[in-house]
């Protein structure tokens, strides 16, 4: 160290002091920056392994010994009269002792209506001798069982045959004209249309496949014809797809997200880039998904489809964020509690305790709304303000005690600020007991696109995301009925063709009320017990925190 640089007097060395202490301050600040940076890479790191190797799933386990802070005692008045009362170690017993039952196969009778081919083994005729005194043996019964086959599609050709007849003395000539044909002078029938709509849109199907099944079945097209088969569809199906528009968008309330789809486009440089799919999914008033096409995430695509609607969003912040959704006083924007929650899951791996408190908030919030399901609107309203809205005001405290503490940049701190900045868009779903707590159903009813996405991978033009739309709009509103797509688009298909039915009759909801019979009620059933089952276990693990309490 070169000593004679030093300053020799009192003044100078004070001068020097503070020069260090100022840059000292400014590398701890960098520290602290940097420290913050990488637990922030590193959480990344923990969810992109998690969600590429680990469970994706986000069910909440409370930690023991500090999961039932928040939980709602008898001593403060909010203690649900619906899960009983439990006073002793039997809820202990139950849940530990409580084992999935396995189910049988479940195999009755096979059903009536499906064709039977007999085929007999028989013993053959030089073995029918009796070994032992040599007379022929005699039948005295048969043992019959039936197992299921399957045959590749059998395509038929329909002949259309329209006789002609003639006046003997030259009067005229009479014809009966022959069924409409969905595209005129096209060669293929509605039911033969009906297939290649449901086997992409509802089975997932890319026609490239679609052509390696018909080929087995005897019938070689090429992908050109199939595509215009879709489109000659979706222009068939648009006038009904568009009645869907209307009646959802007449409403009050609906549901909205979008995903990313591949556009091919010669234009672009790389061939190739990203348009979007929005869905807009009504509630009981209209039941129906109707999709939008947009070349891109703009807010135009929404605004210009909610140019008529007044009501309530369902959605993701990007709709509060990006102003697509409060673009003006028509509408409101509830966002969907199910984001905010998860941003608190995806910050358990870097904050665990914290993350724990924030999720047992959401957890009673979601125990409520689960009392509530089967209540009417205003019923529900009423448990909401009475059960929710405190816990959502402890929650509001505990986020503005947190972010005095927690650095923004930090997966927690996003979390808070998420929770924070959209506040009065998370809970003003507890004024409105039509409302859902969260967005899920319109996610879930997109995820059906998403893998679809995966089969298809993309859409080949412009022009044809438009066709894309309608045909999502119909077969998703069909499945959401828990029709038989193909049933139903055959039947829609004919009768737009003919153009002498109220369209109104030909929506799905209408549609099923006059044919119960292709309504696949294994679906209901399959929903009604997973949905039994669930409520069975929260009321089990509600029913254990309650006994935990009390000890």
């Amino acid at each position: 160290m070169d000593t004679d640089a030093l300053p020799n007097n009192l003044e100078a060395c004070q001068r020097e002091l503070l020069h260090l202490r100022s840059v000292l301050a400014e590398t701890a600040l960098t520290c602290e920056d940097q420290r913050g940076e990488i637990d922030k890479l590193k959480a990344e790191l923990e969810l992109f392994q998690r969600y590429l190797h680990g469970r994706r799933s986000e069910r909440f386990t409370e930690t023991p010994g500090q999961g039932h802070l928040f939980d709602k005692t008898a001593e403060d008045g909010f203690d649900s009269p619906s899960a009983g009362d439990v006073t002793n170690s039997a809820a202990d017993e139950e849940e530990t002792t409580h084992r999935r039952r396995r189910r049988g196969h479940g195999w009755g009778k096979l059903p009536a209506h499906l064709p039977r081919e007999e085929v007999r083994i028989d013993v053959p005729e030089s073995e029918r001798i009796c070994p032992c005194c040599g007379e022929p043996m005699q039948p005295i019964g048969e043992d019959r069982t039936e197992r299921v086959d399957i045959r590749p599609a059998r395509v038929v050709v329909k002949v259309i045959v329209c006789p002609k007849y003639a006046c003997a003395h030259g009067h005229g000539v009479k014809q009966a004209e022959p069924p409409p044909l969905p595209v005129p002078g096209g060669r293929f029938d509605f039911g033969f249309m009906a297939h290649v709509v449901a086997s992409k849109v509802a089975d997932h199907l890319p026609l490239y496949r679609q052509q390696d099944i018909l080929a087995r079945s005897g019938l070689e097209l090429s992908r050109s014809t199939l595509c215009g088969i879709m489109a000659a569809a979706a222009d068939v199906l648009q006038p009904l797809a568009e009645l869907m528009k209307q009646r959802l968008l007449a409403g009050d309330l609906l549901g909205a997200d979008d995903t990313p789809v591949r556009l091919l486009d010669t234009t672009h440089p790389a061939g190739v880039r990203t348009a979007r799919i929005w869905l807009f999914r009504g509630f009981e008033q209209a039941p129906y998904n109707v999709f939008h096409f947009h070349e891109s995430r703009s807010r135009d695509g929404p605004r210009q489809f909610l140019a008529d609607f007044r009501g309530t969003v369902k959605v993701d912040a990007y709709g509060v964020d990006g102003g697509v959704y409060l673009a003006s006083e028509r509408m409101v924007a509830s966002c969907c509690l199910a984001h905010a929650r998860r941003k608190f899951d995806e910050a358990k791996s870097s904050h665990p305790r914290l993350a724990a408190e924030a999720l047992a908030f959401f957890q009673q919030l979601y125990d409520i709304e689960d009392r509530g399901r089967d209540l009417f609107p205003d019923q529900r309203r009423a448990l909401r303000e009475g059960e929710a809205a405190p816990i959502l005001e402890r929650l509001v405290t505990w986020l503005e005690e947190q972010a005095r503490s927690t650095l923004p940049k930090l997966k927690l701190g996003e979390a808070i600020g998420y929770a924070r900045n959209q506040w009065s868009s998370l809970t003003n779903y507890v004024e409105d007991g039509r409302l859902p707590i969260d967005n899920n159903a319109t996610e879930r009813d997109l995820r059906a696109l998403t893998i679809g996405r995966k089969n298809w991978l993309f859409i080949g033009s412009p022009q044809a995301g438009p066709h894309a739309a309608t045909l999502l709009t119909v077969v998703a509103s069909a499945a959401r009925h828990d029709l038989d797509v193909w049933a139903y688009l055959r039947d829609v298909l004919e009768r737009l063709a003919v153009g002498d039915v109220e369209l109104s009759m030909l929506l799905p909801d209408e549609w099923a009320r006059l044919h119960p019979a292709a309504i696949r009620t294994y679906r209901q059933r399959e929903r009604e017990a997973a949905a039994a089952e669930q409520r069975r276990r929260r009321e089990r693990r509600r029913a254990l925190a309650r006994a935990q309490a009390r000890r």
